[in-house]
Parts: C-alpha cells; structure tokens; sequence
C-alpha cells in the first residue's frame, strides 16, 4: 500500500523500506492503517527535507548527526512544540529500524541518546472531582437510556406492524408502517413525503436521519455512548471503540469480552475481561450491562454494515466523498450503515465532547462549561479504583501496568497526592510508633526517681506490675545489657525466651536503667574490637541495629557524668554469652 518509488534520494529507498516493513510486522507496534499512514509520512518527510540539502546523504551510510541536528531545527521552526517532537520522534524511531550496519557509528550513537524530544509532557492530567465525576455520568447515562427508549419504542411498533399485517392500518398510520417496515428490511429511510407533510425548516436528510433513530444508532449517539463506557469500564476510549461483537455470556451473571488495547506490545495487545452482568434494573450500572444493552443496539445495523465491530451506525449517505474517504465508501457500500471505527478510531468526525457538554449544563468546580475529556474520565476511574482498594496497585492496576498507572494517571491527580499524603503520613507516624515500642524503654535519672517514689505508676506506665518493677530494680531480672519485665512471653518466640541477649535491645520486654550502662558500654568496646577484625558487610548485618540502638536510643538518655561514672565501672564481658542464645546447663 506505500511507496518510494516517487520521492527523491532513491539510495534510501530500499533501506527504508525495510524500516518501514519493520515497524508495520509482527513484532513492530503498528497495528492500524493510520499508524502506518504516520510511519510512511516520516520517511516522506525525512527524505523530501534530505534533498533539499546542499550535499544530501546519497544513502543511510552518508548520513551525518549534523544532517538531523539540522532537520530536528526546521521542524522545530515551523510548527508548535508538540507537533515538532511527535514528527522528529517518528523519524528517530524509523532510523532505529534501518538494517544493522546501515548507519554511521556516530548517528547510531546519536539515536541511542535521550532527550531529543525533551518537552513532550509525560504525565497525564488530573481526574474528575466527585461532583464532577457524578454529573458527567448521570448525564451520560440519562442520554443512553434515552437512545434505549427510543430504539426499544421502535422495535416494539415493528413487531406490531409484522404481526398484525400493514391491513389493519390506513392513511397516515399506513405509510408511517410501511417507511418502518422498509427501513428495517432495507437499512435505508426512503419514500420521503412531499414538502408539504415536513416540519418547517426540516430538510429530506435530517428527516431520513429522524426515521433511522427509531431503529438505527446514528452518529450522534456515540457521544455519550462512549462517555458512559469509558466510566463503567475504566478502559480507554479506544479500547471501547474496538469492542468485538463475538462474546460469552457467562450464567447470565457476567460476559466474556476480547479486547484489543492498542498501545501495549502486540504480544500482551489481546485481553479477555470478565463484566458482571448484574439486575436488568442496573443495566447502565455495570460494565456488563453496557456491552449487552450496546450489543443489542447495533445488531440490526450490523447486519448491513458487516465485520465483526461491535459498533455499527445508519451515518445516512449524504456528504461529499473528498471529505470521508474510505467512511464514504464503506457507507455507501452498506445502505448508509457504517462501522464508525472499524478502518480509523477518528473516523466520525460528528463527537463533539464541548458541545455535549454544554447542551447538558454541565459546570466544573469554579463555574465554568465544564471540559469532558475520555482521558480524565479514565483517570478519574483509575483514581476512584485505587482508592478504594487502600492505594494497592497491584491490584488497582488493571487496565494498565503499575508504572502507567502511577505516571499518567495517579501522580498528576491533587486529590490523589492529598490522600496519599494523609496515608503516608499515618504509615510513618505507626512505623514510628511501632519502632519506639519494639525497643528496651530506657529510664534516664528523673525516670528513675519517679520510679522508685511510686512503683504503682511506674508499673501502670510500663505495662507490668509493682512486683516487676522492683526486681528490676534489684537486679533480680538482669540479663547482661537490661532487665526482663517478662522472660516468658517475649515476642520472638513461643514460651520462653531463646534470643541472644543482643536482641533485648530491640524487645519491648526489656528496661535500661542507669546501672545497666557499664554493661553497654563495654558491649560497644567489644563490638569495635570485632569490628577490626571482621569483614564490614558481615559486621553490619550482625550489630548495625544494635550499634544504632545504643548510640542512639540509649546512651543519648543519659547525662555525660553518669556515662563517665559507667566508663570507670566497665565489667569484661563474655562477647559468647551477648551473642548466642542462652544455654543449657549439663
């Protein structure tokens, strides 16, 4: 479907032929004719500038960095920001595809580098507030039950008509009945009447448009059609556009969907999803119930339009061929039926998101016509979705892997960022929490005092009994570096405990008091002394924690005399005994 043969330096030809063939296979990311369309534009383009050098490269291995400084500088001057990296991109992308060997070293280095579309935006807008979310939707939803109704109204006179026979009916009732029974036979809203039976104003198409609806969606539905979609599923809107017609319909509680998403690699493109269903009365509720309520819609379409689309619309056969192209042909072909998306997602051109906004009253926080935007429906779900599953994205991330989900859909959402600061704030001050209380509680000289002026308190505040507190205070519930208010039930192990007596530091059980800090500080002259003649690594992993708990937790508590009294006290300890559990004697 593309050549080179027409445009200039045909020393490229081949090379980029193969680039192109490249990016349209099986393992390139193309996958719709529009997306070629944009590859093969890239190399025009690149080609057509080429030549226009003093000296153009004759073939890929006469290309220079300079040659594409220069290229990156005329698309940069003659367009806007956006447009200029997405065109420099696609031909930085088409080089990379060339043959191996084709390219200078130094251009190859070149297109390795980062940054030569620096500005394109990275992160996607924010979603939807909640009052903005609900209104969009209900909006939506209302137009869907609508274009229900009507089809439903229409479906229900048919059946009348082929039931009772066109006898029973005379004059204007007749003719309405046999326009109804041909357009459902034929596809097609002929047998226009005179001018003088048509509202004021009302023209032949928009009267043949008005006759389709009873049967038919037309053009103007898929608005909110596709709104409502993109609400319930939480899918892109080109993954809805792309619903297949083929599905499974599981117990009539869920149905089984094929989906295409386009922007992933083509071998992970292809998903089948599980809707629910749900009641009929919550038919515009659930993700089910939209497929099968849109199924049900566009299966008369579909059988004059064809292909496997799920989407199928009467687009009348009014219009100019220039301007729709293959759409033209393809309705032309069909009675005026179409798959609106079936050889390009643009192809209607009649989705006018402003406009149905504003037809709906629709106003954001600050008053103004409020933006409706696929994308930002999207993230909202995406929002509402992590939220709800306690900022989890394993199992938020969906439709999305968890790096595109965070990046173009949670990061840039304020609401988002509020929430998760109030979670992460909550997590630190627990972690916290939980650190200062999985360690020795330290007593420093006022503490002490306190402690021996009323037991009772003391106990209450520590969480032990008066009796504990004065065995730790005689001694009588030593280990080497603290006291034990509950030797039984420690939280390492089941019963007794079997822990080393380095990890009295780190339990909740354990109590520092001023005569423990001889003890201390002759485990940091023992842990320096292994330090010296231990591997670092193999240090840390042993009494880093240990290390910290002391110097830091510990030893700060206390006043410089009462650390120079304990320096001068300092007994020799039995470094086996700290770092093994206890023993059984013979």
């Amino acid at each position: 479907m593309f050549s080179l043969a027409a445009l200039p330096l045909s020393g490229w030809h081949e090379d980029l032929a193969a680039a192109e063939a490249a990016r349209f296979g099986p393992t390139g990311t193309c996958r719709t004719l529009q997306s070629a369309e944009h590859v093969h534009y890239s190399a025009r383009l690149l080609l057509i500038f080429l030549a226009t050098l003093d000296n153009p490269p004759a073939d890929p291995g006469e290309l220079r960095e300079s040659h594409l400084l220069r290229l990156r500088l005329h698309l940069q001057n003659r367009g806007d920001g956006v447009g200029f990296t997405g065109r420099f991109g696609a031909v930085l992308l088409l080089l990379r595809r060339l043959p191996p060997g084709r390219l200078r070293p130094e251009v190859v280095d070149f297109l390795a580098r980062r940054g030569h579309v620096a500005g394109r935006p990275q992160e996607g807008r924010p979603g939807y507030s909640e009052r903005e979310f609900a209104a969009i939707v209900t909006a939506a939803r209302s137009d869907v039950a609508a274009i229900r109704d009507r089809i439903a109204a229409g479906e229900a006179e048919l059946a009348r008509i082929e039931a009772e026979g066109l006898d029973v009916f005379e004059g204007q009732e007749r003719t309405d009945a046999e326009r109804l029974l041909r357009l459902a036979r034929t596809g097609t809203a002929r047998g226009i009447p005179n001018g003088r039976t048509l509202p004021r104003g009302m023209v032949g198409n928009h009267w043949r448009r008005l006759l389709a609806q009873r049967l038919f969606l037309t053009e103007s539905d898929l608005t909110p059609l596709l709104i409502l979609g993109v609400a319930l599923t939480g899918r892109n809107v080109e993954t809805i556009k792309d619903l297949p017609a083929e599905h499974r319909l599981l117990e009539e509680r869920a149905v089984a969907v094929n989906l295409l998403k386009r922007r992933r690699a083509k071998s992970a493109s292809r998903e089948t999803v599980h809707w629910e269903v749900g009641l009929p009365s919550r038919q515009l509720h659930t993700p089910g119930g939209y497929y099968l309520l849109l199924h049900r819609l566009t299966t008369r379409s579909r059988s004059f339009s064809g292909g496997d689309h799920l989407w199928s619309v009467f687009a009348g056969l009014d219009g100019r061929p220039a301007d729709h192209g293959e759409y033209w042909d393809a309705k032309q072909e069909a009675a005026g039926h179409v798959a609106p998306f079936a050889l390009r997602m643009n192809a209607s051109r009649r989705l006018s998101l402003r406009q149905w906004s504003a037809s709906h009253g629709l106003r954001d926080d600050v008053g103004e016509l409020l933006e409706v935007t696929s994308n930002r429906i999207k993230t909202t779900v995406e929002v509402r979705t992590t939220r709800a599953l306690g900022g989890h994205l394993p199992t938020a991330s969906r439709t999305n892997t968890m790096d595109v989900s965070f990046r173009h859909y949670l990061k840039p959402d304020p609401r988002v960022r509020d929430w998760a600061e109030r979670v992460m704030a909550q997590a630190l001050a627990d972690a916290e929490n939980h650190a200062r209380a999985a360690t020795a509680r330290v007593l420093d000289e006022a503490a002490e005092t306190a402690m021996a002026a009323d037991p009772h308190a003391a106990a209450k505040l520590l969480g032990t009994t008066a009796g504990k507190i004065a065995e730790a205070r005689d001694g009588r519930l030593d280990t080497l570096v603290s006291a034990c208010l509950d030797f039984e039930n420690g939280p390492f192990d089941e019963g007794p405990c079997r822990q080393s007596f380095l990890t009295c530091l780190r339990c909740e059980n354990a109590l520092v008091l001023e005569k423990h800090l001889p003890a201390l500080l002759a485990l940091l002259d023992r842990m320096r002394a292994e330090l010296d003649a231990a591997n670092v690594a193999d240090w840390c992993r042993r009494h880093a924690v240990t290390w910290l708990v002391v110097t830091r937790r510990i030893l700060p508590r206390f006043t410089a005399a009462q650390i120079r009294n304990a320096e001068a006290a300092k007994p020799a300890l039995p470094i086996a005994a700290l770092f093994d559990g206890p023993k059984e004697s013979a």
